[in-house]
């Protein structure tokens, strides 16, 4: 997942435990929704369960064909039973956020890629006293599915760095991050925030690399005006990889600044900047008088490279009863994606919700992720992603449900190209006086 390096680190927490008749630095709110949010705003607990019928194409599997081209299992149909709750419980000081999904589906052909996906995020936010309030989130889940899978569901929180939606394989993934925040409000207009986080990914395949790590960050935040609040943060974390060689050290800097622009829209920006030490393992061509004396042209050797890169993000979101919108653009860094290690990251993403409130809700999406590794590498994966759905009540509980999704991925330092896509269409479940909205 891409990092965000703090820029929108104080966000998080603001807004969600802002102080009854203070109207400080709530103002400063994040741009996404929290879980279990639809449509950017808060809803209800809703239970939900769906049977549908699925068209998978594109897979990439962790292996050759007897070509030795990458495999390719090529279209396949099967059907698939979907699960899942989402929605918010608000008490006078705390709010409690849900967003679950669960599926398990199974192929007419090829077997051997039926499977079962899960994802959980939980928010819980509490203003403890007048002035400080505390927030707490955890996100877990598997996946084989990095194309319309349980990642196009919900709202994911870009600050979190352990949800692998950039993967590469349909091979297993096993994740898992925890983070906590305090925030206290200084005077009238000032407020401190503070907090840390841990997280992990594993991936069933040993060809792919997993990852640790642990994060601390701050900000401090103040409301020069009704609308506007300005901020500089802190951010570091620190990763490792199981089974390979290689660890990194992240610090970065920056300013942001917030404005509230209307009743429903907000506008960010941040910039700053980051220094990375990643220290790992490259391949070398040896000298000709050692290929002479080993018999092999190349090698290994360790290294340490130390980068300094700016961080930059803009955003723009949206807020109503019926819709939301969110446009983000960035530049920061990643953990990887099980191919890379630490990498560079840039990416472009657009979201649209919308929910009549009484048929039928929707939802567009479109992405672009560019990843580039430290430390000598000089590929770059590329993605382009799009993706839609459609819900239709026609009956009492009972709802129409249909979507499709698609990536393209790129890998520059190689002829590879594949297309991934799937498409489902069925009949979901969902007890509730609005239509079920999945994004």
């Amino acid at each position: 997942m891409t990092i965000i390096l703090a820029l929108i680190a104080g966000g998080v927490m603001q807004g969600q435990i802002a102080t009854p008749g203070y109207g400080g630095p709530a103002v400063s709110s994040r741009g996404l929704r929290d879980a279990g949010a639809r449509g950017g705003e808060p809803t209800n607990i809703r239970l939900y369960g769906t049977v549908r019928g699925v068209v998978d194409n594109g897979f990439i599997g962790v292996g050759l064909d007897q070509n030795g081209n990458i495999t390719d299992p090529g279209t396949l149909f099967g059907v698939e039973a979907n699960v899942g709750a989402y929605g918010t419980r608000e008490w006078k000081r705390s709010r409690l956020g849900l967003d679950y999904q669960g599926s398990v589906r199974h192929y007419t052909s090829k077997t051997y890629y039926d499977g079962s996906d899960h994802m959980l995020s939980l928010d819980y936010g509490t203003q403890i006293t007048r002035r400080t309030g505390a927030i707490f989130k955890i996100v877990a889940g598997t996946s084989t599915l990095p194309v319309g899978g349980v990642f196009s569901y919900g709202s994911l929180d870009p600050f979190f760095l352990g949800v692998p939606i950039n993967d590469v394989f349909n091979n297993r993934s096993y994740f898992l991050e925890a983070m906590g925040a305090y925030t206290i409000q200084i005077g009238a207009r000032n407020s401190l925030n503070v907090g840390g986080s841990g997280f992990a990914v594993r991936r069933q395949s040993k060809v792919l690399v997993g990852v640790n790590g642990q994060r601390a960050f701050s900000e401090f935040s103040r409301q020069v005006s009704r609308r506007t609040v300005v901020g500089v943060s802190y951010q570091y974390f620190h990763v490792d990889y199981p089974r390979v060689f290689g660890e990194a050290d992240v610090n970065s800097v920056s300013v942001t600044l917030r404005r509230v622009l209307n009743r429903y829209w907000t506008f960010t920006v941040g910039a700053g900047g980051m220094k990375t030490d990643f220290a790992g393992v490259r391949q070398v061509t040896l000298d000709p008088v050692i290929q002479e004396l080993l018999g092999q042209t190349t090698g290994r050797e360790a290294f340490n490279a130390v980068n300094y890169t700016p961080v930059i993000q803009v955003m723009i979101d949206r807020r109503s009863k019926h819709n939301g919108v969110s446009l983000i653009y960035s530049r920061g860094a990643s953990p990887g994606n099980g191919v890379l290690l630490l990498s560079r990251m840039e990416s472009a993403t657009a979201g649209y919700t919308y929910n009549s409130g009484d048929r039928w809700s929707a939802s567009a999406t479109a992405s672009y992720y560019k990843t580039s590794g430290f430390g000598g590498y000089s590929g770059t994966f590329a993605t382009f992603g799009g993706g839609a759905m459609f819900n239709y009540r026609f009956w009492r509980d009972l709802n129409f449900s249909a979507s499709v999704d698609v990536r393209r991925l790129n890998v520059t330092t190689s002829s590879f190209r594949r297309v991934g896509s799937r498409a489902t269409a069925g009949i979901t479940y969902s007890p509730g006086a609005i239509p079920v909205s999945f994004r």
